[in-house]
């Protein structure tokens, strides 16, 4: 399966010759006779609303990202209990996430359904360093094993990014500055027909930045960054048939420090260049008068890495994933739906590369209207490390329109990656050939309640899971191996309360104990974070948000990170109908904190913008 950037393109001018439109999406949310919210979530293959799901999901909407001033999606991302995020540096330093104590390469991250992870990366996590939220439509994010739904790579959790689609036709345009030399511009068009929508939009971000490596190690020179990104997306309707693409293109440039002895970090002349595209295309036709939907998609994520050291090449990579995909639902009737399909993804770094196909069922079953049951099976083989069977089962129980169990059970697997399984060093003529692909199994039990007139609502889940055969780097063997297993359990427990109809307050709050095979905890992972909210609005025209954010102490090779808490501010007044003057101050009381050992983070800031839509 060859596809090429021009091939993509080509295809989006195809679509922009035509005047017309497709079918309109499936509803993000309604509002049921309980006067409950419905949140439909598409990212567990047959769409469902949040109140029917059993496995743990947590929404954030292109609203709540804006009420609460999340410009990068890491911040926003992070925000969800059972989530934590890293970030070695401000301002492009490199950023990760992890759920429920996974590490952050056993999570895959999509954008609207593209598997995104960098193939050329040791473990093929995904680096969130320059994805702003400035094209974001929603965040889901589903926590726990999702290997029967997305296969390899999807062992921790799944984080899926849907980015705005087109309207039926505006311009928007927004310019923010601040501190540490920060500017940023968001342009975005849209334009439509009879049968046909596509929108364009370009971002640009640069900063001074502050030293990637702790000031108060000594380290005063500045990191700099600047990325700028371009997406596209259009559809095209043939009554029959719909046909959807989406194109996206970031190139950034981020300073670094060198590496320290005493703390892991210094002051040093290094910069990275990263350039990563992403582009889908999607049919969607229905057959048997509407009872089989149908859903073809080829995609391809390229990403491209060169690091340099005093302004000479040190080395690069490449990464390309190239997938098809093929799914099916059926709804037989009101209390049964099916999904099922096959997918087949070709992975390549240089001169390597790596196949691996899936394929799955999975069965939606509504006995009655207070029961949901939902299981799955999948099976991926890989070239290289053979055949695996993955399995899931959900349960959601209404007891009342004010009260929901949910429970669910699921089995993830994770295959080597190309660096893991080709990499050696330190003595070694070749690489590991004994190594193994990662597995986990784990179940969740919580419940959820509504209150205050169904204006509020509080729940709170109970996870265990278990990771064998994690793979780690081992000097003594010279490049990747196995470990005995990693044991997480803990509880995430979340509140939305309506204090009245101008003021509300969020609460999300984790506890993660991480073990490994010998008890030990696990290095890098808090066993407490939190962050709280207060969203208002005290005018017609005037609204904001108080976020306090707060990580537990934590250990790393270097020795212990000390808690922190850090209260942000973010304010919007708006001008007229169609814009809207902004402004956030971050660490208000200047707080002195780390999320990686000797890197630093921004002492107080403030930034302000100007957003209009026409």
């Amino acid at each position: 399966m060859k596809i090429t950037k021009a091939a993509f393109f080509l295809l989006l001018l195809i679509l922009l010759s035509y005047e017309d439109s497709y079918s309109d999406e499936l509803q993000n949310n309604f509002i049921d006779s309980s006067g409950i919210e419905k949140i439909v979530v598409r990212s567990t293959r047959i769409p469902s609303t949040t109140i029917d799901i059993g496995s743990s999901v947590y929404i954030l909407s292109q609203d709540q990202i804006k009420e609460r001033g999340f410009t990068d999606a890491i911040d926003a991302i992070s925000s969800a209990p059972g989530v934590t995020s890293k970030q070695n540096g401000s301002f492009g330093g490199v950023g990760t996430i992890r759920i429920r104590g996974a590490s952050s390469a056993q999570t895959l991250v999509l954008v609207d359904g593209v598997p995104v992870n960098d193939a050329s990366s040791p473990g093929g996590g995904y680096n969130f360093e320059y994805l702003s939220t400035s094209n974001i439509e929603s965040i889901e994010i589903l926590r726990g094993p999702q290997s029967t739904l997305w296969g390899s790579d999807a062992m921790g959790g799944v984080v899926n990014i849907y980015t705005k689609q087109p309207d039926s036709g505006s311009l928007g345009i927004a310019s923010e500055i601040g501190s540490f030399g920060l500017k940023r511009a968001n342009a975005d068009v849209s334009f439509s027909g009879p049968k046909s929508k596509f929108r364009a939009a370009l971002a640009k971000t640069s900063a001074d930045g502050i030293s990637k490596a702790d000031k108060r190690d000594g380290n005063n020179e500045a990191d700099g960054f600047e990325s700028e990104s371009y997406s596209f997306n259009g559809s095209l309707d043939f009554d029959s048939v719909t046909i959807r693409s989406s194109l996206s293109y970031v190139d950034s440039e981020v300073e670094y420090d060198s590496y320290g002895f005493a703390t892991g970090v210094q002051d040093g002349d290094e910069k990275s260049n990263t350039q990563e595209f992403v582009g889908s295309i999607s049919t969607f036709f229905d057959l048997f008068n509407g009872s089989l939907q149908n859903n073809f998609l080829v995609s391809q994520s390229d990403i491209k890495r060169d690091y340099y050291t005093n302004n000479q090449l040190t080395f690069g990579a490449e990464g390309k994933r190239e997938l098809f995909r093929y799914q099916g639902n059926v709804e037989f009737n009101e209390s049964s739906e099916v999904a099922f399909g096959l997918e087949s993804e070709e992975s390549k770094v240089d001169f390597n590369q790596s196949k691996i196909d899936g394929i799955f069922f999975l069965y939606e079953f509504r006995p009655n209207n207070k029961l949901i049951i939902s299981t799955g099976i999948r099976n991926d083989d890989h070239e290289g490390f053979g055949s695996k069977t993955t399995r899931k089962i959900t349960g959601t129980f209404k007891s009342s329109d004010q009260l929901i169990i949910r429970s669910s059970w699921g089995e993830g697997f994770k295959v080597p990656t190309i660096f893991q399984s080709t990499y050696f060093c330190c003595g070694a003529t070749t690489a590991n050939n004994l190594i193994r692909p990662e597995t986990s199994s784990s179940y969740d039990f919580g419940f959820e309640l509504f209150f205050n007139e169904m204006n509020s609502n509080f729940s709170i889940t109970y996870f265990d899971q278990d990771i064998k055969d994690q793979i780690n780097f081992s000097f003594g063997v010279g490049g990747y191996e196995n470990i005995d297993r990693v044991s997480s359990k803990g509880f995430e427990v979340a509140l939305n309360y309506e204090i009245s109809k101008l003021v509300n307050l969020y609460i999300n709050y984790s506890y993660i104990d991480s073990v490994d095979g010998n008890g030990s905890s696990l290095l890098n992972i808090a066993k407490d974070s939190a962050e709280a909210g207060l969203i208002y609005e005290t005018t017609k025209n005037y609204s904001g948000s108080l976020i306090a954010r707060y990580n537990g102490s934590e250990s790393s090779s270097y020795g212990k990170i000390d808690s922190w808490i850090r209260f942000d501010v973010n304010g919007l007044y708006r001008l007229s109908d169609s814009s809207e003057l902004y402004f956030r101050i971050e660490n208000l009381l200047d707080e002195e904190y780390q999320q990686v050992f000797g890197y630093g983070t921004p002492e107080r800031s403030g930034f302000i913008g100007l957003r209009a839509n026409f």
